[in-house]
């Protein structure tokens, strides 16, 4: 089946989200979709779900051609949305979300057929999802929380499923396992929309690629006629070019760890970072990158082991004391663990460090221009200190989050995928940031999975596996060929330039 959309409007006051969008979809073949953050993706992906109503314009699907979709016709015409939070009921379980709405029922109790049961565990082999029926979604992992969410669409025998960043939150073996299912889908003649910031993800996966900005449409192309670069001119309307890891002079130890181990996932984590340092942290989902930035930040314990902050012991037992010795967290969840996603943009920037007066009164004026100095610094849109976040796209969440901890003088920062579900344009802000905070004395640890992110920022990078450093790679020979394999467990350790912890 396809879908295709005719010049679609859609306004939110003075502001244009969508301005004569004309796209289409066609069986059988996967359709990337890209742009900045704000460039109008989410819009037209909500449009096309049935979410909201487009001020002008239309959509066909199949034979219905109109524009007062609603999730339950846009559901019967066979379109399927999928997006990077997955719409489970955590607490039921697998077979019970696949039917969730289509069961039937007998005597008051809701029951399912021995024909569905049986519909619902081809349709869970067509994914390659092997868990129990009875598996609760919540105890998923975000790669079979995906592959649910996918069988969901193929039970309902969707003709159009739409995927909204699909693979932001996956490690490499899982993004592989998700691509095998879209081929599958593809051939099984499913129209698929792949929204994505991963530009090289969407020429390698996709067909045709859309390239929007400003709420129109600036390219369409075949994937076999183009590359990253073009895509990334038409997304933010200018090359950016390539940057070199810049030479800082690094001042004291600022963190030391000795034999750091946690009963829950780290063991013997020995390492330092130095003031103006750039440390990269790289390893698969699980590996315990993101469990190390949790215990430096106080959020979880550590049972065996030494940390120091600037030569002072340093054991903090709440996020309130790392905060009190100058250390800031930018979590992988900017929206779970950092944002108050209805407070205003100002607020959120001075949370750690709020100006108040004699007897507690805030400092109104102070805080608007402590918020107006890191918006404009950043780039941050919309530029209004009074914008809560929840009106804003996530590369501008990231800025924010960032802005807090720089703007709170933070002298350890601790970024954990800071390029997750942000577009190039808003990733090369985020790192020039960053390296400005290093210029001033900054020790940055960086966590990432991205490694072309660690090539153009880190100084130095440590692999981790299974709770343990495995490794450590000197910034000329960070790449895919010396830290995947290291992450992945095909080689032993190695010492790159040598041991700095």
């Amino acid at each position: 089946m396809s879908l295709s959309t005719t010049s679609l409007q859609k306004s939110y006051g003075a502001s244009r989200a969508l301005n004569g969008v004309s796209i289409s979809a066609v069986s059988g073949r996967v359709h990337g979709l890209v742009g900045a953050n704000g460039a109008g993706k989410s819009t037209l992906v909500k449009v096309l779900s049935g979410a909201i109503r487009p001020d002008g314009g239309s959509v066909t699907i199949g034979g219905w051609t109109g524009s007062a979709l609603t999730p339950r016709l846009a559901q019967h015409l066979g379109v399927a949305t999928i997006y990077q939070d997955p719409g489970l009921a955590p607490t039921l379980g697998i077979a019970e979300n696949i039917l969730l709405g289509r069961e039937h029922a007998r005597f008051g109790t809701i029951l399912a057929t021995g024909s569905q049961m049986s519909d619902v565990k081809d349709c869970l082999d067509h994914v390659g999802l092997k868990k129990p029926l009875r598996t609760p979604a919540g105890a998923l992992s975000p790669a079979d929380q995906q592959l649910l969410e996918i069988a969901k669409a193929v039970y309902r025998r969707a003709g159009t499923v739409i995927m909204d960043e699909p693979t932001a939150a996956l490690g490499d073996a899982d993004r592989h396992r998700l691509f095998e299912v879209v081929q599958r889908m593809r051939a099984a003649g499913v129209a698929i929309i792949y929204v994505s910031h991963h530009l090289q993800e969407v020429i390698d996966l996709c067909d045709d690629v859309t390239v929007m900005r400003g709420g129109e449409v600036v390219l369409h192309t075949s994937t076999n006629a183009t590359v990253v670069d073009d895509l990334v001119t038409a997304m933010i309307g200018h090359s950016i070019p390539p940057r070199q890891v810049e030479a800082r002079a690094l001042g004291e130890v600022a963190l030391s760890c000795r034999a750091v181990t946690q009963a829950a996932g780290l063991q013997d984590i020995t390492f330092e970072v130095r003031e103006g340092e750039i440390l990269g942290i790289s390893g698969l989902v699980g590996s315990g990158r993101s469990r190390l930035a949790r215990v430096i930040f106080g959020i979880e314990p550590f049972e065996a082991g030494t940390m120091t902050l600037y030569g002072r012991p340093y054991r903090p037992r709440s996020p309130r004391q790392a905060v009190g010795r100058g250390v800031g967290l930018v979590p992988e969840d900017r929206k779970r663990d950092a944002l108050l996603m209805f407070l205003s943009a100002g607020k959120n920037i001075t949370l750690p460090k709020i100006p108040v007066r004699h007897l507690g009164w805030i400092r109104l004026r102070t805080e608007t221009r402590i918020a107006k100095k890191w918006i404009t610094e950043l780039g941050i849109h919309p530029p209004n200190s009074r914008t809560p976040p929840i009106a804003m796209s996530g590369g501008n969440q990231q800025k924010l989050v960032i802005a807090r901890w720089i703007q709170a003088g933070s002298r350890l920062l601790i970024l954990d995928e800071p390029g997750q579900g942000v577009d190039v344009g808003a990733r090369d802000q985020i790192l020039t940031a960053v390296r400005a905070a290093a210029r001033a004395g900054t020790a940055v640890i960086l966590i990432s999975q991205e490694v072309e992110e660690l090539q153009q920022i880190a100084d130095r990078v440590l692999v981790m596996r299974k709770g343990r450093i495995v490794g450590e790679i000197a910034q000329d020979e960070i790449s895919e060929e010396t830290v995947i394999p290291l992450a992945m467990g095909s080689v032993q350790q190695t010492s790159g330039k040598g041991d700095q912890g």
